[in-house]
């Protein structure tokens, strides 16, 4: 090294002085790659964040979905409750009953894939 600093007439001192410049330099490149680590980690935070985010407007939307689904299973609930009031012929009976399968199967499906999919 030809640092000025350096330019001592003690041999001791000028071996220490080495000693802890090197001590310094690594020092100051440990720091540098734990800065460098901390930017990727953060980076790898966000896409974890935005990961979630989107993540809970999926569940979000396929909760709506699962309301309105049993909102009109209990619609037609009701119209066959109502049935034996209003007299509702056989085939129209059937085609509700049919329907309401329908979309307890698909109810059932979606609860299930769900399920599967949080595991």
């Amino acid at each position: 090294m030809d640092n000025p600093v350096l330019k001592v007439n003690d041999s001791g001192l000028k071996s220490e002085l080495e000693k802890m410049f090197g001590k310094v330099k690594a020092l100051a490149d440990k720091f540098n790659l734990a800065k460098d680590e901390n930017k990727l980690l953060k980076e790898k935070v966000k896409e974890l964040e935005i990961a979630l985010s989107d993540s809970k407007i999926e569940i979000s939307n396929k909760n709506s979905d699962l309301t309105v689904k049993d909102k009109e299973i209990s619609e037609f609930k009701n119209k066959l409750l109502d049935e034996r009031k209003n007299k509702i012929s056989g085939e129209d009976k059937t085609q509700l009953k049919s329907r309401i399968r329908e979309l307890m199967l698909r109810l059932d499906a979606h609860l299930e894939q769900k399920t599967n999919n949080n595991f």
